[in-house]
């Protein structure tokens, strides 16, 4: 018995059509304008303070204002700065207080 011309045709298109219908159940993340917005350690409230004190203590891209002021504002607005360095600046973690005993 010989296999009819339009089998392997339908077989595909049957293939096709289940892997559509699993795409279009799988959710999508929305696009964000910002790729860093959802990485962890991002807050809005944060950058918007940041934002302020750059603009309040006359910040621009090609002149930024030293740490130090930049500090001093966002602890004025609420935020303290933790110690240590920021994380992923390539130093390993402050090593943990020791109990003298």
């Amino acid at each position: 018995m010989k296999t009819p011309i339009f089998l392997p045709s339908l077989i595909f298109v049957s293939i096709f059509g289940l892997a559509a219908v699993v795409c279009a159940q799988t959710p999508q993340t929305p696009p964000s304008a910002d790729p860093c917005a959802c990485g962890p350690g991002r807050n809005p409230k944060v950058d918007a303070a940041l934002k302020a004190c750059e603009s309040e203590l006359g910040g621009t891209p090609g002149h930024p204002v030293a740490r130090e002021l930049i500090d001093k504002c966002m602890e004025a607005k609420g935020f303290k700065r933790p110690p240590g360095p920021p994380p992923g600046s390539g130093n390993p973690p402050p090593p943990p207080p020791t109990s003298g005993s």
